[in-house]
């Protein structure tokens, strides 16, 4: 019988629900490695965050072990023969149990798995007596689990009827437990790998999280090193965040950082900013002590949660972060470095010695940070000057073989790469084309374009403006107006009432001053230059006298989505609107992305023109507001 059916039959509709699930859902992912051979002690593999995490736990003494002594007696062949022959009907539960560990450990040295036929009336009798185990016994069966070898996969059969028996027992028996034995269970859940789909587990750390105020700190860090195991926020989520802003001088900075796993892995910002920079300030008192792993996870929900700041804490905390850099491996440095494009904070000596760090041990770093730092320069307009050019190195680097299999795995990631390189001029064209062609992008996007990220757009959108003379491969027509349709807004328009943010409504006040100026909608166009950027321009054109002129019926009924070049000899002139996001913190310096479209538009023979957000809000009058564009207008125009 399937392992479906045997479950079934045999075991309750809870069961039934897990079984169907993993039936559907995971048909294809493997969760090899839930435990190994006992006589190499219990080993888990795990990510190393939460490795790190859980032994901070367990170092703090809060947390149980996860590991104990096999004292199970061997047995010999004959005994094992022998043992498989028995009535389990028959046995007592503690019984099964002792029977199961010991032809755990047999078969651990013989190579045998779970889900063989012979294990199939022990399973099921094992199974059908949980009811009856002592809380005690319930434990030692969890560790019984881990006698055995591992499992191709969570779903294999037998192996799921145990997990699956556990969590319903487990379930029942949740009312009548404290805190302190949903955490114990809970991490024994942990133990085999199968926290994230026991309902037990959930269940449990929705009653904590309800019951916040009544936790002690442990329980409270514990509580959320699981919501980041499970990768799902409990309804009561921001009761934890209370209690972490009001006992905050009790935690010390590794529970912090196992506490912002929690958070930043289920996606759940910290609200108050207030904790955030009481975080940034113990990094700062600690900064030669705290260990990589803990910084990474802290200056992840720090980035997560924080989007503008008080009194200039992110550029103090990287000013304090940078002596740290040769110490910290590739990948902490890497967030160290994204750590300032949350709110636009450069620090730029901070970013070079990064940038240098990783240039000087480039081929240990791994594709994603590649394209996270490549993103990160390209934000802040920084170039690093080294002896080789930094991003022509990241270029090399992708062209290496020996990474072949890495961009295999991680396609899209490659992808958005070679896309952030327009963020800091460089068009790889051997690269482009490889992205564009259309075995990659069917092997990793799928055969419609639809399913192409905006990636694979702002690729071709560049080739075409910067090497529209290079042979390689290219997105038709077709293709590049559905992606265009898919990746730009709406331009604002006064016929169009709805609730329009800051930014959308300057581009309305600007419009609407041109308007008035030049003589109404004939003069005036608002729409899509550029395909690859989300938002909208303003397009008018003036002679060479200065003199407004109509913008022409045959270019306002150019085909959206391709990339539009001047009709003609006239100045035409583009206002890109610099919302608040547009420059960097504390400067009249644009970020990358508006530098590039501005470059972008003057490759294509327009007079680009960054309206900046701030100065045009801080004008009081529309007269005065009307002087600052005719200027800039006028500036470009005859630049």
């Amino acid at each position: 019988m399937s392992c479906v059916m045997r479950i079934l039959s045999k075991v309750p509709f809870r069961n039934v629900k897990h079984v169907l699930w993993f039936s559907s859902e995971i048909h294809t992912k493997s969760f090899r490695d839930f435990h190994s051979n006992p006589k190499l002690c219990y080993k888990m593999h795990l990510e190393n965050e939460n490795k790190y995490a859980y032994t901070i736990m367990e170092k703090n003494g809060y947390s149980m072990r996860l590991s104990k002594d096999n004292n199970v007696l061997p047995i010999t062949t004959n005994e094992f023969e022998k043992i498989i022959q028995e009535n389990w009907a028959k046995k007592k539960p503690n019984e099964l149990i002792n029977y199961f560990s010991q032809l755990g450990t047999f078969c651990s040295t013989n190579n045998l798995c779970m889900s063989n036929k012979m294990f199939d009336n022990l399973i099921d009798s094992l199974t059908d007596n949980v009811r009856y185990l002592s809380d005690q016994e319930l434990e030692l069966l969890f560790y019984s689990v881990t006698d055995w070898p591992e499992t191709e996969s969570i779903r294999t059969r037998n192996y799921i009827e145990i997990w699956a028996a556990l969590d319903d027992e487990c379930i029942n028996r949740l009312q009548g437990w404290s805190f302190d034995d949903m955490l114990k269970f809970t991490s024994l859940f942990f133990m085999l790998n199968v926290t994230r789909v026991s309902e037990f587990s959930q269940k449990s750390v929705q009653k904590l999280a309800s019951k916040a105020k009544q936790l002690t700190h442990s329980q409270i860090v514990q509580a959320l090193f699981y919501i980041g195991i499970m990768r799902k926020s409990p309804h009561d989520m921001h009761n934890l965040e209370l209690e972490l802003d009001k006992r905050f001088k009790e935690f010390s900075l590794d529970e912090l950082a196992v506490m912002s796993m929690g958070f930043f892995k289920s996606k759940t910002p910290i609200r108050d900013n207030e904790v955030v920079f009481k975080i940034i300030h113990k990094i700062m008192e600690n900064s030669k002590e705290i260990n990589e792993v803990s910084l990474a996870a802290l200056l992840k929900i720090i980035r997560y949660s924080l989007h503008t700041c008080r009194n200039n804490e992110i550029y103090d905390l990287l000013d304090t972060l940078q002596h740290e850099v040769p110490r910290l491996s590739i990948m902490c440095n890497v967030h160290l470095a994204l750590l300032g494009t949350a709110t636009l904070t450069l620090h730029k000596e901070c970013l070079l010695k990064v940038g240098k760090t990783v240039s000087s041990r480039i081929s240990e770093a791994r594709l994603k940070d590649l394209e996270r730092l490549v993103l990160t320069f390209g934000i802040f307009n920084v170039t690093l000057k080294t002896k080789e050019c930094f991003f022509e190195k990241v270029i090399n680097e992708l062209k290496n073989p020996d990474r072949q299999s890495e961009i295999e795995k991680h396609a899209r990631t490659y992808a958005c790469c070679i896309s952030f390189f327009s963020l800091v001029g460089k068009y790889p064209v051997d690269l482009m084309s490889n992205v564009l062609s259309s075995e990659f992008l069917k092997t990793n996007y799928g055969k419609h374009c639809p399913s192409y990220g905006k990636e694979i757009l702002t690729i071709h959108t560049t080739a075409e403006i910067f090497c529209p003379q290079a042979k390689m491969n290219r997105l038709t027509d077709k293709c590049a107006i559905i992606l265009a349709k898919k990746y730009t807004d709406f331009v604002p328009s006064e016929d169009y009432v709805k609730k329009y943010n800051v930014s959308e409504r300057m581009f309305l006040d600007v419009k609407q001053l041109l308007k008035e100026a030049r003589g109404g909608d004939k003069f005036v166009l608002g729409d899509h230059v550029l395909p690859h950027h989300q938002r909208g321009d303003i397009i008018i054109c003036n002679d060479h006298d200065g003199l407004p002129v109509e913008i022409p019926e045959n270019y306002r009924r150019n085909l959206f989505g391709l990339a539009r070049r001047v009709p003609d000899h006239n100045h035409w002139i583009v206002l890109v609107i610099g919302g608040k996001n547009a420059f960097i913190s504390g400067s009249d310096t644009p970020t990358g992305p508006f530098l590039t479209k501005i470059k972008e538009l003057r490759a294509l023979g327009y007079h680009a023109a960054l309206v900046n957000w701030t100065t045009f809000n801080n004008l009081k009058t529309n007269e005065a507001k009307f002087i600052y564009i005719s200027n800039l207008i006028t500036n470009k125009a005859f630049s």
